[in-house]
């Protein structure tokens, strides 16, 4: 997998229907989380920094992100240019685009596993009142056990989206 064939910021013209695997070094937690919350796999972890993230992505068959200077000239590594998280957001949607809408929500966001749609049942106990109350749908994380619906957080995250043009 080559992903520095092309010149740094030039944009990738096909856009995938599924999103791309990644692996983030340990600088980059907040993008990790943001590309979980529009659907992309990304392992992040303390661990992961320097040769271990190469290892780890070129083994899992990920595209290592680093803000790494070390690492920049590796042909399978996108190396992130700045330390804010819109612009690194923007950089990551720029070399391979994919529409985050449609994934939205679809993985936890704490721990990278595809989200379970559940019964309203099942998570009774497990929200607030006013939460069952006032939603049908629930998803849940079978590793973690966090519980996710949708809320004003979806509203916020998709708006943030628009405002990056993404």
């Amino acid at each position: 997998m080559r992903v520095n064939e092309s010149e740094p910021g030039e944009r990738s013209d096909r856009v995938s229907t599924t999103p791309p695997k990644f692996a983030a070094d340990v600088m980059l937690a907040r993008l990790a989380r943001w590309l979980r919350l529009i659907g992309a796999d990304v392992t992040w972890g303390g661990e992961l920094h320097g040769g271990a993230l190469l290892e780890t992505a070129r083994r899992e068959g990920r595209i290592a992100l680093t803000r790494d200077k070390r690492l920049r000239t590796a042909s399978d590594v996108l190396f992130i240019e700045s330390n804010y998280f819109r612009e690194q957001l923007r950089q990551v949607l720029e070399r391979f685009p994919f529409d985050p809408r449609a994934h939205a929500f679809t993985r936890c966001s704490g721990c990278n596993e595809p989200l379970i749609e559940v019964s309203r049942e099942l998570v009774r106990h497990r929200v607030p009142l006013f939460v069952y109350a006032s939603h049908e749908t629930f998803a849940e994380c079978e590793r973690c056990g966090r519980v996710y619906w949708n809320a004003t957080h979806l509203e916020r995250a998709l708006r943030e989206l628009e405002s990056l043009g993404l």
